[in-house]
């Protein structure tokens, strides 16, 4: 059995010589040119293939490797064959919906951007700008232990306040940000001072630029004045959230 990393659209020898002596998830990785495009894979000894951490980052790795070198589709983790003719008969049948996903992302890359701010400064930008909230709050430090029910009620109220300043600065930062990108991937916050959490498609020429509109729109922002945004911009990554590339040789096998 064969196991399978994705296709290159890009001249053969550098993506060759970016993968040479490469270890793949069972031994060396292989590659094969077929309908103008470098199909890589490598051996795979039928067992089981668990989402282990260091797995996964070792599939993720074999394609980072050649983002640099044209386009990928990559395959999603775990994809297997049992043979590489059965590969190459599938790409084959399917030229015509490859070749649309290569032109759809080539010349493209994907980021993932985070902006958050500290939670402290997060929640005192949210009682500066609610005056009932402010005195909701202080009212309730003169009463002591028995306004324990009060203060739960008050905890639900201001973490409603904040949650809907989030989603508006989170507005703001893709109004900004759209205009400079293809298409994007909005992913749910992972705590009420994350106020963006998106992956992106932008064109490969314009990742500078995409990132000072990011640090620029990041520190506009009102959600939290006073406080620095932490932001975090992860890629170039195989473009798993912008192509469907399907390899796969059963209904239950859904490459990404």
């Amino acid at each position: 059995m064969i196991y399978l990393y994705g296709l290159v659209q890009g001249p053969f020898s550098p993506v060759a010589a970016a993968l040479a002596d490469t270890e793949g998830l069972q031994g060396p990785i292989r590659l094969i040119q077929f309908n103008g495009w470098t199909l890589i894979y490598s051996d795979h000894d039928n067992q089981e293939i668990l989402p282990k951490r260091r797995l996964l980052l070792t599939h993720a790795k074999v394609l980072e490797h050649v983002l640099s070198l044209g386009t990928v589709l990559p395959a999603r983790f775990g994809l297997v064959a049992d043979t590489l003719e059965q590969v190459t008969a599938l790409i084959e049948t399917r030229a015509s919906t490859i070749q649309s996903e290569f032109d759809k992302v080539s010349g493209g890359i994907e980021l993932g951007v985070r902006v958050s701010f500290t939670r402290d400064a997060a929640l005192a930008a949210t009682l500066d700008a609610n005056a009932t909230l402010s005195a909701a709050r202080d009212a309730l430090r003169s009463r002591g232990p028995e306004a324990h029910f009060a203060m739960a009620e008050f905890g639900g109220k201001l973490a409603e306040h904040l949650d809907r300043r989030r989603g508006v600065a989170q507005r703001k930062l893709i109004s900004a940000l759209r205009p400079l990108c293809r298409d994007h991937v909005l992913r749910s916050p992972e705590t009420d001072a994350e106020v963006l959490r998106v992956e992106f498609l932008i064109d490969k020429t314009q990742q500078e630029t995409f990132q000072t509109a990011v640090a620029t729109a990041a520190t506009d922002l009102d959600f939290a004045p006073g406080c620095d945004p932490a932001i975090q911009i992860i890629g170039p990554v195989p473009m798993y959230n912008f192509v469907r590339l399907n390899l796969a040789f059963d209904p239950d096998q859904a490459a990404a």
